[in-house]
């Protein structure tokens, strides 16, 4: 049984989550550290998920448990050297169940590490913010002495907070670390990807066709490249993104051009330029592999993005067009006024306190895919204000004459009758259904209960 204080902890730890965006190449103090080879040593080409898998090794680190109530997982710490001699690491937890377990892959890109083994990562982990709250990206590529990137100090506990909802659902997780703050660039973040995935495929704990891939901003793009590029033994089933960049070309010239102040997107644009040689229109410029079209043929038919159209980081048409050339599902977040390009936000979905619906509708989507047919119950975190502010976005844009049919998907998966919501306000185990009727009441007026709400979507939304 699901503990209700293990709910409470999983949505204040997600609720959270900053899920922002950033990478770079080792201080020079480090490098030849105890024999370890620069993480951008070797090719920049984005070829691991084609490589050998004989040429990636796994050396286990520490191994430990988790326990929660009477449920004991055991959780491994694990270095990937990769076929170009580069190091990824991740963190596996294997289910308490037996047999085969589905597997959720959370992408981990700013969080820091002190159990890697490498100076560089306890010097950062020692490392003091500026007074905006970043840090000096004193590793980054071409570093000018005072670009700042996003970086999160190591917290005891924080990793296994993010993998205990997935752990109790039945499924195991694998975080992958991008180490955004320890160097490499663009196409090193896509290899870290594909080498967490070739480890996933050599679990034998894990159901090879259940994989899902979440992740949000940068970690966005991460969780779609790794399922891009997975292991062939071991595709993703599920990815779920929360405006994620991914399109390189126009992503670069976004962040070269954006209004946004206080040198923001240095960073970011520093880790293109690196990996690619420069704005796409630049001579000898390479994005290739960093396209749209690069990632269709990886990516699942089950592939959900999640937007807000007052994105002034990643622009929404990031999203919009992937789906429009992959294919996949996208849930936005209208408006009815215009961006303010100079925000340094994604918009009022990042916002949402005390646990975003964009994380409600993206950890659905994902255990609804994965889970097992005899998969007795899935048990996920809600909060009652942030689903209604949601769909209160809707109501103003159906109001406005705009289509919102790409709710109702959304809303029909949170009927699933094994789906039960732990409601943050007040700690009450509601069903999927329950909290959907009364949210959507809320909204449109309606008087739908848990029986009803079924039949009264089934010809779309309230008018």
């Amino acid at each position: 049984m699901v503990s209700i204080r293990s709910l409470l902890i999983v949505g204040l730890a997600l609720g959270l989550c900053a899920c922002n965006a950033s990478t770079a190449v080792p201080h020079e103090s480090d490098r030849g550290d105890a024999g370890i080879v620069p993480r951008d040593a070797g090719s920049s080409s984005i070829d691991a998920g084609m490589a050998d898998v004989a040429d990636y090794v796994a050396t286990e680190l520490e191994r430990r448990q988790l326990v929660d109530g009477a449920r004991v997982f055991e959780a491994r710490r694990v270095r990937i050297t990769r076929p170009d001699e580069g190091r990824t690491y991740v963190e596996f937890y294997a289910s308490d169940r037996p047999g085969p377990r589905p597997l959720v892959v959370a992408t981990i890109p700013y969080a820091g590490i002190d159990w890697s083994g490498e100076a560089l990562d306890l010097r950062w982990a020692t490392s003091q913010p500026r007074m905006d709250g970043t840090y000096l990206d004193v590793d980054g590529p071409d570093f000018d002495g005072s670009r700042g990137i996003v970086y999160e100090p190591p917290v005891a506990g924080a990793s296994d907070d993010q993998a205990r909802i997935h752990l109790l659902n039945d499924a195991s997780v694998l975080l992958v670390y991008g180490r955004f703050y320890a160097g490499g660039d663009v196409r090193d973040d896509v290899m870290d990807m594909a080498a967490g995935m070739w480890f996933a495929a050599e679990q034998e704990a894990v159901d090879a066709s259940r994989i899902g891939v979440f992740g949000g901003s940068w970690g966005g793009f991460e969780a779609i490249y790794a399922a891009a590029y997975a292991d062939a033994r071991a595709p993703a089933r599920v990815v779920a993104a929360l405006f994620p960049p991914v399109d390189f070309p126009s992503f670069e010239a976004h962040v070269s051009s954006a209004p946004i102040s206080g040198g923001f997107f240095d960073a970011y644009r520093a880790r293109i330029h690196h990996a690619t040689g420069g704005p796409s229109d630049a001579p000898g410029a390479d994005y290739s592999g960093l396209r749209f079209s690069d990632l269709c043929a990886g990516l699942p038919p089950a592939t959900l993005l999640l937007h807000d159209e007052w994105d002034a980081l990643v622009p929404i048409a990031q999203s919009t067009q992937l789906v429009a050339e992959c294919g996949g599902e996208l849930l936005l977040w209208p408006r009815q006024s215009a961006l303010d390009p100079t925000l340094t936000s994604h918009g009022p979905i990042a916002l949402e306190s005390p646990f975003p619906s964009s994380w409600l509708y993206a950890l659905a989507y994902i255990h609804l895919h994965l889970a097992l047919p005899d998969q007795p119950a899935i048990v996920l975190v809600y909060s009652s204000a942030t689903l209604i502010e949601h769909l209160e976005t809707i109501r103003a844009e159906q109001l406005a004459g705009g289509d919102v049919d790409f709710v109702l998907p959304r809303l029909r998966e949170l009927l699933d009758p094994r789906l039960s919501l732990l409601r943050v306000e007040d700690s009450a185990v509601v069903s999927g259904a329950l909290a959907v009727a009364e949210s959507v009441n809320a909204v449109w007026g309606t008087r739908f209960d848990a029986t009803s709400i079924r039949a009264g979507l089934e010809p779309g939304l309230p008018q």
